[in-house]
């Protein structure tokens, strides 16, 4: 099954971007909206937003428009770095904020490494399960679909008696 294009809009060969409607739709999208709520609030079906997306034209004005203003934010992120970096520099400063500051030194520097979460200094977090091996002892059990309370025990433990005395 093939994708849908973009049906034709008109005869007259105009771009995409020259409907008003979809330049509105350019213009909250890089915003930050939603698409299905840029599309409700302009009337735009939703199956007709996202046919739009699809037009070469109109993504690479988006990522175009996107990219222009990450480029606008970097002198406020690089100012916020600066603030963090002097609030480390203060004498009544945390150990933390001290440690925030010197990230945001490595930052501003270029110098800073992606490292794994650590947290008391070197047990790393992964994902996963936890298991608990604390409590009572019950040996092993049945996993089943009718719950707990219905698992058998596969083996059963006797007390043992010592068989020196």
């Amino acid at each position: 099954m093939s994708k849908p294009s973009v049906p034709a809009l008109n005869s007259s060969g105009r771009s995409l971007l020259s409907i008003p409607r979809v330049r509105e739709l350019l213009d909250r999208l890089v915003e930050g909206e939603r698409l299905e709520d840029a599309a409700d609030a302009l009337g735009i079906r939703r199956r007709r937003a996202r046919l739009i997306m699809r037009d070469p034209a109109f993504r690479r004005q988006f990522f175009s428009e996107i990219e222009d203003l990450k480029q606008a934010e970097r002198a406020r992120n690089f100012r916020l770095q600066q603030v963090v970096r002097d609030r480390g520099f203060a004498p009544t400063a945390s150990a933390a904020e001290m440690k925030v500051a010197l990230t945001a030194v490595r930052d501003i520097e270029g110098t800073h490494k992606d490292s794994p979460i650590t947290i008391n200094g070197g047990n790393n977090v992964i994902a996963g399960y936890v298991v608990r091996l604390d409590g009572p002892v019950e040996g092993p059990r049945v996993i089943s679909s009718q719950g707990a309370e219905r698992a058998s025990t596969l083996i059963e433990q006797e007390s043992v008696t010592d068989v020196d005395g």
